[in-house]
């Protein structure tokens, strides 16, 4: 009998209430019998009652432990595992044995307190299980006869499943019967025999039901067992075989050593053998020793093997700086099918990429996903589409970049979290780059979802940062990136380039010079930022761009030089590929000149505010009324805007210039002011008529559509802030009567239907009824409204005063 171990024993002091004792073979019952007596606690073989004095329940049978689940109060429930002694626990049971006879007893009985007699009777003889005195020592921890066949069986295996036990034909009546009477220990997912219980039933046990049991074990997933159990059954062309297929470098050197350590010294010398070696090498940094070892390994390793080797040497090739023998052993491994072909492939990508030849890297990675896809591996296929989605990104192929990126989201979506925020946060951020901020906001608002996983808020916050500099807000940005903290050298960078986007883009050179020296290790993006900042040759920054094919770079770098020639070459490569972010730019307002068909002028559309000062905006500049020359050309233009048709030119001149002596001529002045003002031609003249040469987006458009739908969403993001004055071509009271008139009843209306949409006794219902009222100070309804919204919340004295303003309205419609 073995003392119980310390640590348990702390936990029994403390327990208030029973104790149950595991139903595992062999867990020391005995000893913590002892325990319970010399600690006044009776030992009960039955369920325990509630009229007991303190006790140690030991159950015959794993089954009756379901009903400890109904004793109150909740007892201390143990496990065999926790009964297991320490190696200097087990020595200190061994008197008079050395250290080493010690420590050889407890490795071959895994700390198995039933092997505690074989361990006194024959000191540090780790086949002590063979003796003939181990059976009867061992014999009261032995399963009955009936069940003894099954367990045989079962003992060519170090860890059980139901699966395996299905491979070796146990009768599941068998497999149950052996787990309910404690002889198969709780193990994870599975279950096991003690140690030197499964060595005694099975001291040799038959190779093929060795190699049965590993083969379910690999198929359900548990590869460290299965080639835990073709070492103890002594098969070991097939332990070196699986050892080959599941072993990767990146599993560490402690557990590379101990899987080449279990191989007798004559089988280390076998080709996987070399091959796992060279996984060693790899992990220990030693990459020629490596390279050697993967050699020697490809001049013996039987097909398909070889293709592990062919791409482990290309790994370590591509670190050696041997492009050309990297790519041809990554072609070698990629002609089999399976696994290894799709991360060669990925490999031979990740090394094309490097060089710059993107075509083929694109091929590769295709041909990665088709094998991960092929082989039902979802992660490795998402990792590849997401390579594939960041190659086509890079390459300023956004609208490309977006097909892999949603592949990718689908396969992670339902059981990766931090992978599905990323994969959205890509979307997002392609989406922003195209313009098309509705789409890009809401893979934004999934991501902020799981933005309390690490690794997750950082980037987050790196896209809002982004999103609010193409919104022309460098302030707002600055304050996201502020509460961006990482450790992620990578986030640092691109944190750190955005801070020097917005300081520039604030008038601040010098804190931008100062953030951007943390970002350096972004390459080309860092040196635009440089060049746009004057501290870098903006000639070097468009050649390197266009060694790297990336396109949006190139855009921007030829925006910024904008010869005529650069100007054309940026607005095709906008037009191809989307770009329309860039056209919002101040460096854009050149290309609108070159705007000569309806296609192209669709690009610059001229968007007028009309709630609040007047602004128009255009190819990246924007004007209030004190750009204009004179207010009748701002008025012309503002009128042409939002007419629905052309205008006839004598309609507009008489309108305009009713005293002058040729009002044509001074509608024709106007029309050149436009022109001056915005260096490019604005109006368009056809038989007798003027119209805009290019679209127009006002928000009085807007406004006017999101009543017509009813849209209480987009109605509160145009009237934001709604307690704010707000009025209607304020700028140009006189000369803008008509369209003024048309702008009151629309925003009255988009006012009263924000109105009724907010809850009844909210503020925010007040504030929009005042809204109404100040926009039209006769909307007699409105103020009725609000009149009641103060009665119902009891505030007497402001419903008294806005009574009174009613009255006064009404009495002065009366007159």
């Amino acid at each position: 009998m073995l003392p119980l171990p310390a640590r348990l024993r702390a936990r029994l002091h403390a327990a208030p209430g029973g104790v149950v004792a595991p139903a595992d073979v062999g867990a020391n019952q005995p000893g913590l019998e002892a325990w319970a007596l010399s600690a006044g606690r009776v030992v009960l073989r039955r369920r325990p009652q509630a009229d007991d004095p303190p006790w140690l329940w030991v159950p015959a049978r794993r089954g009756d432990l379901e009903e400890a689940a109904l004793l109150l109060p909740a007892p201390l429930l143990l496990s065999g595992q926790e009964l297991l002694p320490t190696p200097d626990e087990w020595a200190a049971a061994l008197p008079g044995q050395t250290p080493e006879q010690a420590a050889a007893s407890y490795a071959a009985s895994g700390g198995w307190p039933g092997a505690l007699p074989l361990a006194r009777a024959f000191p540090g003889e780790p086949a002590a299980h063979t003796h003939p005195q181990a059976t009867a020592l061992l014999g009261p921890l032995l399963p009955p006869p009936e069940l003894r066949p099954a367990a045989r069986q079962l003992a060519c295996a170090t860890w059980l499943t139901p699966a395996v036990a299905e491979a070796l034909a146990v009768p599941q009546a068998a497999w149950a019967a052996l787990l309910d009477g404690g002889w198969l220990w709780l193990a994870g997912e599975g279950a096991a025999l003690p140690t030197t219980l499964r060595r005694f039933l099975a001291p040799l046990p038959a190779p093929e039901e060795v190699r049965r049991a590993a083969q379910a074990l690999q198929a359900g997933g548990f590869a460290a067992a299965a080639l835990d159990t073709l070492a103890a059954g002594g098969c070991w062309a097939d332990y070196l075989d699986l050892l080959a297929w599941t072993t990767r470098s990146a599993q560490g050197e402690a557990a590379l050593r101990a899987r080449l350590g279990a191989l007798p010294p004559v089988w280390r010398e076998q080709p996987p053998a070399l091959y796992v070696a060279g996984l060693l090498a790899r992990a220990a940094h030693d990459l020629s020793g490596a390279h050697a070892l993967y050699t020697s390994a490809l001049a013996g390793l039987a097909a398909p093997a070889t293709a592990l080797a062919h791409n482990a040497r290309g790994v370590v090739r591509a670190m050696e700086g041997d492009v050309a023998g990297a790519l041809d052993d990554f072609a070698q491994a990629a002609h089999w099918p399976g696994l290894t072909a799709g991360e060669a492939n990925h490999n031979r990508a990740t090394l094309l990429v490097q060089q710059g030849r993107h075509a083929e890297a694109e091929r590769s990675l295709n041909a990665a996903v088709a094998a991960f896809r092929a082989a039902a591996d979802p992660v490795r296929e998402a990792r590849s589409l997401e390579t594939l989605g960041t190659l086509q990104f890079g390459r300023g192929l956004l609208r490309e970049a977006l097909g892999p990126y949603r592949a990718a989201l689908t396969l992670l979506r339902d059981s990766h979290p931090t992978e599905t925020a990323l994969a959205l946060l890509n979307l997002a951020e392609c989406h922003l780059l195209l313009g098309e901020l509705a789409e890009c906001h809401a893979q934004l608002q999934e991501a902020s979802a799981h933005a309390h996983l690490p690794g997750v808020r950082g980037w987050t916050g790196r896209l809002q940062a982004l999103a609010a500099l193409q919104g022309g807000d460098p302030a707002g940005a600055l304050e996201v990136l502020a509460r961006t903290t990482t450790q992620d050298r990578s986030l640092q960078a691109e944190v750190a380039l955005l801070q020097a986007r917005a300081q520039r883009e604030q008038g601040q050179p010098g804190a931008a010079r100062a953030a951007l020296a943390h970002a350096r290790p972004l390459g080309l993006r860092a040196e635009l930022e440089a060049a746009l900042l004057g501290e870098a040759a903006l000639d070097d920054v468009i050649e390197a761009a266009r060694a790297e094919e990336a396109r949006l770079e190139l855009a921007t770098a030829l925006l910024e030089r904008g010869a005529p020639d650069d100007l054309r070459e940026a607005l095709d490569l906008i037009q191809t590929h989307g770009y329309l972010p860039l056209l919002g730019t101040r460096a854009a307002a050149p290309l609108a000149a070159l705007a000569h068909d309806d296609a192209t002028r669709a690009l610059f559309p001229l968007h007028v505010q009309t709630l609040g000062p007047l602004r128009l905006t255009h190819a990246g500049r924007q004007l209030g009324l004190a750009d204009f020359p004179t207010r009748k050309s701002a008025a012309l233009l503002v009128a042409l805007a939002l007419a629905e048709h052309p205008q006839p030119r004598e309609v507009l001149a008489e309108r305009f210039w009713p005293g002058a002596k040729n009002p044509l001529a001074s509608l024709q002045t106007a029309v050149y002011h436009l022109r001056s003002v915005f260096s490019v031609p604005l109006v368009a003249s056809e038989r007798g008529l003027l119209s805009l040469l290019f679209p127009v987006r006002s928000d009085l458009h807007e406004l006017r559509g999101a009543v017509q739908a009813r849209d209480h969403r987009r109605l509160t993001d145009l009237l934001r802030p709604v307690t704010a004055p707000l009025s209607v071509l304020g700028d140009l009271p006189a000369e803008l009567l008509e369209e003024r008139a048309q702008a009151e009843r629309v925003l009255h209306d988009a006012l009263r239907l924000h109105a009724e949409a907010q809850p009844e006794g909210d503020v925010r219902r007040r504030d929009a009824l005042r809204a109404a009222v100040a926009a039209d100070p006769f909307d007699t309804a409105s103020r009725e409204d609000l009149i009641a919204w103060h009665e119902r919340r009891g505030e007497t004295a402001q419903a008294e005063q806005e009574r009174e303003a009613l009255r006064a309205v009404l009495a002065a419609l009366e007159s």
